[in-house]
C-alpha cells in the first residue's frame, strides 16, 4: 500500500508540474507578444493581460499541490526534532488532516463560487468565468488526492521512496 500510494501521488505530480509548466511557457509566451504588439505594432492585444492572470492562477493552483507532496512549502518544523517516532508521526498526521479539512472546504466553496458565475462572461475574452473559478476546487482536489496519499505512507516509507525516485 505505501508503495502505491507513493506512486499514485508522484504521477500525479508529474502530470501536474508538466501542466503547470506549459502554463508557464504560455504566459511568458503571452507576455512577449504583448510587449511586441505595445511597443512595435504599436496595437496591443486585449486579451492577454487577463489570460495571463487566469494562467497563472492555475499554474498556482495546480503546481502547489506538486509542491506539498514533495515537502516542498514553507513549514514550521518546531516538532521535528521529538524523540518519539509516535507523537512526530501523530502530529504529522495531524497537520494533514488540517490540510485536507481546508481542502475540503476549498472545493466545496470554490465549487459554488464557480457554479455562481458560470454565466458572467470575463471582460476582455468573454471567456465565461466558471473557467479561471474551477482552478480553486480542482487545485484543492489535486491537494486533498497528495494528502490523502501522505496520510497512507509512513515517514520511513516517504523517505525511502522519495530518496530512490531521486536516484533514478
Amino acid at each position: 500500500m505505501n508503495s502505491l500510494a507513493y506512486r499514485v501521488g508522484l504521477m500525479l505530480s508529474n502530470w501536474v508540474d508538466r501542466l503547470a509548466a506549459l502554463l508557464l511557457i504560455a504566459v511568458v509566451v503571452m507576455n512577449v507578444a504583448q510587449i511586441f504588439f505595445r511597443y512595435v505594432i504599436v496595437d496591443p492585444l486585449s486579451w492577454s493581460e487577463e489570460a495571463m492572470r487566469y494562467a497563472t492562477v492555475w499554474m498556482v493552483l495546480l503546481a502547489g499541490s506538486s509542491a506539498l507532496f514533495h515537502g516542498e512549502h514553507m513549514g514550521i518544523n518546531i516538532f521535528e526534532n521529538v524523540r518519539s517516532e509516535r507523537v512526530r508521526r501523530t502530529i504529522h498526521l495531524l497537520v494533514l488532516a488540517g490540510i485536507a479539512l481546508f481542502c475540503g472546504i476549498l472545493i466545496w466553496q470554490g465549487s459554488r463560487a464557480a457554479l455562481q458565475n458560470m454565466t458572467q462572461m470575463s471582460p476582455a475574452m468573454q471567456m465565461p468565468m466558471v473557467f479561471p473559478y474551477m482552478a480553486v476546487p480542482i487545485g484543492a482536489a489535486l491537494m486533498m488526492v497528495k494528502v490523502l496519499c501522505l496520510m497512507a505512507l509512513s515517514d520511513a516509507a516517504y523517505a525511502a521512496e522519495r530518496d530512490k525516485a531521486l536516484e533514478s
